[in-house]
C-alpha cells in the first residue's frame, strides 16, 4: 500500500491545527493532525551537502521492521535519522506513517497489543529525548483511541508525555488530561498522576482516595510514588510507602509485591538523601528486598553525601552498603555507580587502577553485551553505558572502549551526544589528540548534536599548542549558534594570548565579566583569573586591575588565584605588595609556598630557601607533588645535589606523584647539575609508570635531551610523540631553538620552511624570534633580516624581543652604525629601552671596545631613562667597565651591586669573574674574606685558577680542602689549568691525581693549549644553567649569548606561560 503521506503531504498534515487521527478514502488511511503552535524544528545542522526525504524506500524499511521484530521498531527509526541532515523531520515523519500502519494492523489484529504498547512507549521517551512535545501528545491520544484495540496506558505514557513539555509550561495540559481521564474508571490512576503533573495536589488526593483499593495494583502504588518523586515531594514517598506496607500487611494483600514497592519509593526518593535513608530503614524494619536500579540510586546517594575523596573510601561506602543491606554484592547498577564514582576521582586525582575497579568494568561490560546479544539493552539504565565508557577510559583502555562504543552503536544505544561526549572526555584525558580530532570530525560527519561540553573537551586538549585549530572550532562553535561556557574562557584567554592576539583576550574577559555581573558568576572563575595575570606578567596597573577584579568577585579566596596574585608582585620584585597581600591570609597554602621557594630561588637566596623550607617542617606541611617539583629545581639552581636526590627519593616513595610532570622536573634538575644517567633514568622511569604523556612533558624533554645533544634521544622521544600527537607549533619552535643554538642552521632552516607550510604546526612569534636569535649568534644579519621581513608578513608586531635579538645581531656582525639607527627606529615606534636591551647594547659596546658609546648609554640609563638598577644590570655595567678599561667606575659599580638588596649569587659570580680577568688576587682574597657574600662551585673554581697561576700555591691548597669540605668539584677547565702548572713545575703525580679527579689524562692537557687555559677557570657546567663560562676575553661571548638565550627564553615563558603550571591549575580552581 502507498501511503498519502510522502515528505510533502506529511510536512502539511502535521502543520493543520487540532490534534486528532481524521479518517480519509477507506478505513486504513489516516492523516496526523497536531497543534500548529509547534513547527518543524530546524535541523541541528547545516553541514551535510544533501536532504534525503522520507521515501517510499523508507516506508517500506519500516512496515519490514514492524512486520519481523515490531520491538526493534523505534531502534529502526533512530538509526534512520542519523542518515538524514532534517533529523527532527525524519522522526516525525516515521512516526506519522508509524500511527497509520499500527492502526491499521491493530484493526486487522496482525500485531499484539503489547507489542503496539511497547512500540508507542518507546517512541514517547524518544519525543522527551527530541524535544517534540506535540509528538508525544499525538502519541498519547493515539494510545487512548488505540485501548479499543488492546493497548494499555501505563504510567510511562503519562510521564513522558509531562517531560516532553517540561521545558514549556505543562500544567495546563496535565490537568485538562486529568479531568478527560477521570471519567473512565480504569484511567482514573493515570488521573491522579496527571493532576499530580499538573500542580493538584488537593484534587489528586481527593481522586485517590476515590479509587477502590482492592482494584489497585503494584504497578500503581509504583506510579504514584514516582510521580511524588518527579515533582520533588519526597516526604510524601516516605509516608505514603510506609502506610501502604502497613496496610498491605494488616489486609494480608498477596497481590501487592512490597518488594517492588519499597523499591520504587527509594527510587523516587533519591532527591533527599534524608528521604531516601528513611525509606531504606522502612526496607530494614518490614525486611523488604531493594532492587538492584534501587540499590544503584543508594550508591549513588551514599557516594555524593559523604564527601568521598579517594578510592579507598569507595571501597569503604560499598563494603558498609553490602553488609548494611546484607547483600554478597550490590548489582550491576550499583557496580555502575561505583565506577562511575571511581573513574571521576582517578581522573581528579591520578589514582592508579586495582584490580578490584578493573574487575568491576569487566563485568559491566559482560552484563551490557548479554543484554545487546538478548536484544534487551533498551530495559537497561542509560547510565550503564556510560559508566562503561567512562571505566575503559580511566584505566587507559582506549582500543577496548572504542570497540565498545562500535558495539553500542550497532545495537542503536549511540542516539545522541552524550556518549560521544564521554569518549571524547577520556581521549581528551589521556592527551590523546589525533582521537579527539577525528572523534570531532566523526561527530560532524555523522550530523551528531554538539554540545558546549564537546567543544570543551576539544579546546582542552588542543591548548595553546594548536591555537589554530582552536580558532577553527570556535569559529564553528559561534556559526551553531553557541555561546562560550563559563569554563571554556581560561582555555581560550591562554590560546589567544599565545597567538598575541591580546585584543580578543581583553574581549573575552569583558564577555565574562558582563555574563558574571548579569548572575552568571561562574563565568569569572579561579582559572580564568589564573590566565589573565600570567597574560600580563609585567604589566603592573593591568595586573592590579585584574587582582581587584578577582577581589570584587570573591575569588581571592581560591588557593590558586592567591598563588598567582603573589607570583605576580613577585616577578615584579613587589615586596612591600607581597608581605600585604601575605598578611590578609588567613594561612598560608602549599600553593603559597611554592611561591615563596621559587622568589627565593629567583634570588639565589639560599638562606630565605631554607628558611621558607623550615617553616614548612614546623607547620608540618603536606608535601605535594607540586612542592616537590618546586624544591627539587630549587635544589638544582644552588647546585645541591645531595638535596636533590633526597627530595627526589621522598617523592617516589610517596604517594603523591600523579602526573608526568614531576619526571619532566627530575630530568631538568639532573640536567642542571649534569648528571646524564640521571636524565635517562628519569625518561625510562616515566615510560615504566604508564602515565600519559601530555604535550609539555614531551617538550621539556625535548628541551633538556637538545640541551645535552643527545640527538637519537631527541629522535626517539619526537617518534613516541608524534604516534598520538599531529605536530605542534611549540614542539616545533623547540625544535628550532635547540638547532639554532647547536649552529645546525641548515637543518633549522628546513624545519622552519615545513612549519610555514603546514597547517597545525604554523611558526609563531616566538618562532621566527628563536630563528632570528641563531642568525644574530653568528651575525648573518642578512638571514636574520629575511626572517624579520617574514614575521612582519605573518601579520606578528615586532616588540622589545625583536629589537634586542636585532641589536645582538648588528653588533655580532660588527656593524655598529645600524645599531644608531635601530635605537632610533625602536623609540619613534614607541617600543622603550628595558633591561634587555641595556644589557645586549652593553655587552655589544664592551666586546668592541667603545668607551664612549658605553658610557654615554650607561648615562642615558641611569638619568634619563626610567629602567630600574637590578643586579643583572648592576653586574653588566661593572663588566662593561672593566672591559673599557674604567677601573674607577668599574670600582663604583660593583660596591653599588654587592650593596643591592637582591643581589643574586650569579652576580656575585660576575665579580669575581672580573677580578679573575684582571687577575687581581687581592681583591679576589678580600671577596673571599667577606663572610655575608655567597660562595658556590664556580667561585671557588675561579680563585683556584687565579692563584694558581699567581703562583699562590698555599691559598690553591686551602680552597681545594674547603671544596672537598663542602661537596664542591673541579672543574673541566679548572683541573686542566691546575695541573698544567703541576706539569710545569715538575710534579706529575700530583698533576695526574687532579686529572682522575675529572676523568681526565695528560692527552687532555696537551689538547688544550697552554694558551687558552692560562687566565681561564670555569664553572661546572650546572653552575650556570649547563653554559660554561671562562674567565677571559671569551667569558664575555659565552655571557652575552647566554644572556641572549635568556631573553628569548623569558619572552617563551610569557608567552606560553609555565608548562605545570597551566597542566594543573584548572582542577585546582575549582
Amino acid at each position: 500500500m502507498h501511503s498519502l503521506l510522502g515528505s510533502s503531504s506529511t510536512t502539511a498534515a502535521l502543520t493543520s491545527s487540532g490534534t486528532t487521527l481524521v479518517g480519509l478514502a477507506g478505513a486504513r488511511h489516516y492523516a496526523v493532525l497536531v497543534p500548529s503552535r509547534t513547527l518543524l524544528r530546524s535541523p541541528a545542522s547545516g553541514l551535510s551537502l544533501y536532504y534525503r526525504p522520507f521515501s517510499s524506500e523508507d516506508e517500506a524499511a519500516l512496515a519490514s521492521v514492524l512486520s519481523s521484530k515490531p520491538r526493534h521498531v523505534t531502534r529502526h527509526i533512530r538509526q534512520s535519522m542519523l542518515h538524514s541532515r532534517r533529523r527532527i523531520a525524519q522522526f516525525r515523519n516515521a512516526v506519522t506513517y508509524l500511527m497509520i500502519s499500527l492502526q491499521s494492523r491493530l484493526q486487522r489484529k496482525e500485531m499484539r497489543p503489547e507489542d503496539a504498547t511497547a512500540i508507542m512507549e518507546s517512541l514517547m521517551r524518544e519525543c522527551v529525548d527530541l524535544r517534540q512535545g506535540d509528538m508525544a501528545h499525538l502519541l498519547f491520544r493515539a494510545a487512548i483511541r488505540f485501548r479499543k484495540y488492546g493497548v494499555t496506558i501505563t504510567f510511562p505514557f503519562v510521564r513522558y508525555l509531562y517531560e516532553s513539555y517540561k521545558r514549556e509550561s505543562a500544567k495546563e495540559l496535565m490537568r485538562s488530561m486529568a479531568e478527560e481521564l477521570k471519567a473512565h474508571d480504569e484511567m482514573k490512576v493515570m488521573a491522579v498522576l496527571a493532576y499530580q503533573f499538573s500542580g493538584q495536589r488537593e484534587e489528586s488526593v481527593a481522586l485517590w482516595e476515590s479509587i477502590p483499593k482492592e482494584k489497585i495494583t503494584t504497578n500503581d502504588y509504583c506510579a504514584v510514588l514516582e510521580g511524588m518523586g518527579m515533582t520533588g515531594y519526597f516526604k510524601d514517598v516516605v509516608d505514603f510507602a510506609k502506610r501502604v506496607i502497613e496496610d498491605v500487611i494488616a489486609k494480608r494483600k498477596d497481590d501487592i509485591d512490597l518488594n517492588a514497592m519499597v523499591s520504587h519509593a527509594a527510587i523516587a526518593s533519591r532527591g533527599s538523601n534524608a528521604a531516601l535513608y528513611s525509606v531504606v530503614r522502612l526496607a530494614k524494619d518490614y525486611e523488604l528486598t531493594l532492587s538492584d536500579p534501587a540499590v544503584g540510586a543508594l550508591v549513588r546517594s551514599r557516594l555524593q553525601e559523604s564527601s568521598v575523596t579517594s578510592m579507598a573510601e569507595v571501597y569503604r561506602v560499598e563494603a558498609a552498603l553490602c553488609a548494611e543491606l546484607n547483600r554478597v554484592s550490590l548489582g550491576m547498577a550499583g557496580d555502575s555507580a561505583v565506577i562511575a564514582k571511581a573513574s571521576e576521582l582517578m581522573a581528579r586525582s591520578h589514582e592508579t587502577c586495582d584490580d578490584v575497579m578493573l574487575e568491576k568494568v569487566q563485568h559491566l561490560r559482560r552484563m551490557v553485551e548479554d543484554a545487546i546479544a538478548n536484544e534487551t539493552m533498551d530495559d537497561l539504565d542509560p547510565l550503564f553505558a556510560s559508566s562503561l565508557l567512562r571505566g575503559l577510559g580511566v584505566l587507559g583502555r582506549f582500543e577496548e572502549m572504542r570497540k565498545a562504543f562500535d558495539m553500542l552503536d550497532k545495537a542503536g544505544v549511540v542516539k545522541d551526544h552524550k556518549l560521544y561526549d564521554e569518549m571524547l572526555r577520556w581521549y581528551a584525558h589521556a592527551y590523546n589528540l589525533r582521537d579527539v580530532v577525528a572523534l570531532k570530525e566523526e561527530m560532524t560527519r555523522k550530523e551528531v548534536y554538539h554540545t558546549t561540553q564537546t567543544y570543551l573537551n576539544v579546546f582542552r586538549v588542543l591548548g595553546r599548542y594548536y591555537p589554530r585549530l582552536v580558532e577553527k572550532y570556535l569559529t564553528e562553535m559561534r556559526g551553531r549558534g553557541m555561546q562560550v561556557d563559563g569554563s571554556m574562557y581560561p582555555t581560550l584567554v591562554r590560546v589567544f594570548h599565545a597567538l598575541s592576539d591580546h585584543a580578543k583576550v581583553e574581549e573575552l574577559f569583558r564577555e565574562a565579566k558582563q555574563k558574571a555581573a548579569k548572575g552568571a558568576t561562574y563565568n569569572m572563575s579561579p582559572a580564568l583569573i589564573v590566565q589573565m595575570l600570567r597574560c600580563y606578567p609585567k604589566d603592573i596597573v593591568r595586573g592590579d586591575a585584574i587582582v581587584q577584579d578577582a577581589e570584587q568577585c570573591g575569588l581571592l579566596a581560591n588557593e590558586a588565584v592567591q598563588a598567582e596574585v603573589l607570583n605576580h608582585y613577585a616577578m615584579n620584585d613587589r615586596t612591600d605588595a607581597m608581605q600585604a597581600f601575605m598578611a590578609r591570609l588567613p594561612h598560608k597554602t602549599a600553593n603559597v609556598y611554592c611561591v615563596l621557594l621559587r622568589n627565593a630561588t629567583q634570588h639565589r637566596d639560599r638562606t630565605q630557601f631554607n628558611a621558607v623550607l623550615r617553616e614548612m617542617e614546623a607547620k608540618q606541611v603536606p608535601l605535594t607533588e607540586r612542592l616537590f617539583s618546586v624544591i627539587v629545581t630549587s635544589l638544582a639552581y644552588f647546585q645541591d645535589i645531595e638535596g636533590v636526590r633526597d627530595y627526589v627519593h621522598r617523592a617516589l616513595t610517596s604517594n603523591q606523584i600523579h602526573t608526568p610532570l614531576f619526571f619532566a622536573d627530575m630530568a631538568s634538575a639532573f640536567e642542571r647539575l649534569g648528571d646524564v644517567d640521571a636524565v635517562d633514568q628519569c625518561w625510562a622511569d616515566l615510560l615504566k609508570s604508564k602515565m600519559t604523556l601530555t604535550m609539555p612533558v614531551y617538550n621539556r624533554f625535548l628541551d633538556v635531551y637538545m640541551t645535552l645533544n643527545n640527538m637519537a634521544k631527541v629522535q626517539e622521544i619526537l617518534d613516541t610523540m608524534m604516534k598520538l600527537v599531529p605536530p605542534n607549533p611549540v614542539t616545533a619552535t623547540t625544535v628550532v631553538d635547540m638547532l639554532g643554538k647547536m649552529g645546525r642552521l641548515t637543518e633549522m632552516e628546513a624545519i622552519l620552511d615545513e612549519m610555514s607550510k603546514s597547517t597545525n604546526a604554523v611558526p609563531t612569534l616566538v618562532t621566527y624570534h628563536q630563528a632570528m636569535n641563531a642568525y644574530a649568534k653568528c651575525g648573518d644579519v642578512a638571514k636574520m633580516e629575511t626572517v624579520r621581513e617574514k614575521l612582519k608578513r605573518e601579520g606578528f608586531h615586532e616588540n622589545a624581543v625583536t629589537y634586542n635579538i636585532l641589536f645582538e645581531g648588528y653588533g655580532r656582525a660588527k656593524r655598529f652604525e645600524h645599531l644608531l639607527e635601530l635605537v632610533e627606529e625602536r623609540k619613534e615606534r614607541g617600543i622603550p629601552m628595558e633591561e634587555f636591551g641595556y644589557v645586549v647594547l652593553l655587552n655589544t659596546y664592551a666586546r668592541a671596545r667603545m668607551p664612549t658609546e658605553a658610557e654615554a648609554l650607561v648615562d642615558e640609563m641611569v638619568s634619563g631613562s626610567s629602567v630600574v638598577l637590578s643586579s643583572r644590570l648592576l653586574a653588566t655595567v661593572a663588566s662593561t667597565f672593566s672591559q673599557i678599561g674604567n677601573v674607577e667606575q668599574m670600582q663604583r659599580y660593583i660596591s653599588l651591586l654587592l650593596s643591592h638588596p637582591e643581589c643574586r649569587l650569579r652576580d656575585v659570580e660576575s665579580v669575581y669573574s672580573i677580578y679573575a680577568r684582571l687577575r687581581d688576587t687581592v681583591k679576589l682574597q678580600e671577596l673571599l674574606d667577606t663572610v655575608k657574600l655567597p660562595k658556590s662551585a664556580f667561585i671557588y673554581n675561579a680563585c683556584v685558577s687565579a692563584f694558581a697561576r699567581a703562583g699562590e700555591h698555599a691559598k690553591v691548597a686551602f680552597l681545594l680542602a674547603e671544596m672537598e669540605r663542602q661537596g664542591f668539584a673541579l672543574s673541566r677547565n679548572t683541573s686542566i689549568i691546575l695541573s698544567s702548572l703541576l706539569l710545569k713545575a715538575g710534579k706529575l703525580e700530583l698533576a695526574q691525581t687532579v686529572l682522575k679527579w675529572k676523568g681526565l689524562t695528560t692527552a687532555d692537557v696537551e689538547s688544550d693549549s697552554i694558551a687558552d687555559a692560562s687566565g681561564a677557570a670555569t664553572s661546572s657546567s650546572s653552575a650556570h644553567g649547563g653554559t660554561s663560562a671562562r674567565l677571559s676575553s671569551d667569558v664575555d661571548e659565552e655571557v652575552n649569548a647566554e644572556a641572549m638565550d635568556l631573553l628569548v627564553r623569558d619572552m617563551e615563558d610569557h608567552m606560553f606561560g609555565n608548562a605545570r603550571e597551566d597542566e594543573s591549575d584548572e582542577s585546582m580552581c575549582r
